[in-house]
């Protein structure tokens, strides 16, 4: 994947498309946990309406507000 290309949501059914490390995931789940955009109910950003446990395993995934 280019390092230039955003992460689309299908991209976590790409088997070709790494992971990062599951420190690193989990990390940017503590910040979205945080967050006043994240739905708790359904783990979903209401920005990017992304669901976060699979967005922050994705290499070129970032949050829609900069957060990381």
């Amino acid at each position: 994947m280019s390092e230039d290309r955003a992460a689309k949501p299908w991209d976590f059914l790409n088997k070709n498309i790494g992971r990062v490390e599951q420190d690193i995931a989990e990390d940017r789940m503590d910040v979205c946990r945080s967050c006043e955009h994240f739905l708790k109910m359904t783990g979903q950003c209401k920005k990017c309406g992304c669901i976060m446990a699979i967005k922050s395993k994705l290499p070129n995934a970032t949050c829609p507000i900069g957060k990381w």
